[in-house]
């Protein structure tokens, strides 16, 4: 391995991950690999995960959910380009491809994550690229929502709109049921996404906050270009750190004032 993409962090089983490793001809073919962490001033890679080829993102838990037949195995879900892959990591030397989920629209399959920390049934996820090559019409950016009931059988049951104009939808973490999304020149967005366990097709979810990094295009109705936040982290404190490529990096908290939507603000626009 020369490089990597990103290296994702399973904290459950105290390892790492190496995703998007290049070239992609290698031996792991950019897949998963896994790096142990038993010994942090002499980590190895005991195996990879290489059969789906180039994965560019990942989250590896101890999984509890409602697959009985995979409670306290090591799962972890890749994105991987065209598809979600979902692997049994529990053998770093033999992972085990459980399923594989091509979804409508699957532009360039990005990130996601679980909808709930310590039950895993739900997944959303973003694609780059669905707005930029104009498979979704509007170019306003969707998130995907993966029903993985059956860690065999991957279904997808709908999307939501992440934000109210167009732009280009990247990294989201959830914590306690909210959803933190950057999404380019569109900004920071959080959504209440708790009622996807009742209602998976996402017509349920609820915006909250947003904060706008890049106004300049607001008045055009947004863009698809990749200006303004790509990524963002929220801290236990409440705190959101977010990333630009024009203005640096935020520090945001959720306010009390009033946002589109009835939603609340994080307390204005950047300029």
């Amino acid at each position: 391995m020369t490089n990597s993409w990103q290296v994702v962090i399973d904290w459950d089983n105290e390892y790492a991950i190496a995703v998007g490793a290049q070239p992609r001809n290698q031996t792991c073919a950019a897949g998963l690999e896994y790096i142990n962490l038993d010994d942090p001033s002499n980590p190895y890679k005991p195996g990879c995960a290489s059969s789906d080829g180039y994965t560019h993102d990942a989250q590896c838990n101890t999984y509890n959910g409602p697959d009985r037949r995979y409670n306290g195995r090591n799962i972890c879900v890749a994105y991987n380009e065209d598809s979600i892959t979902v692997w049994d990591s529990t053998n770093k030397a033999d992972s085990k491809m459980l399923s594989r989920l091509e979804y409508p629209g699957a532009t360039y399959t990005h990130q996601g994550w679980w909808t709930e920390r310590n039950w895993h049934q739900f997944i959303l996820l973003n694609d780059e690229l669905d707005e930029v090559e104009g498979v979704v019409e509007d170019g306003v950016p969707i998130t995907h929502i993966i029903d993985l009931t059956d860690l065999t059988k991957p279904k997808w049951t709908g999307t939501f709109k992440s934000t109210d104009h167009r732009a280009v939808d990247h990294n989201l973490y959830i914590e306690n049921g909210v959803m933190f999304q950057s999404n380019y020149g569109a900004g920071v967005w959080v959504h209440d996404v708790r009622s996807i366990s009742k209602y998976p097709d996402g017509s349920r979810v609820k915006p909250i906050a947003f904060f706008d990094m890049h106004p300049e295009d607001d008045a055009a109705g947004g863009s698809n270009e990749f200006v303004g936040t790509w990524g963002n982290f929220q801290f236990p404190s409440g705190y959101i750190l977010a990333n630009t490529f024009e203005r640096g990096a935020y520090v945001l908290r959720v306010a009390s004032g009033r946002g589109r939507d009835g939603g609340k603000g994080f307390g204005g626009k950047s300029k």
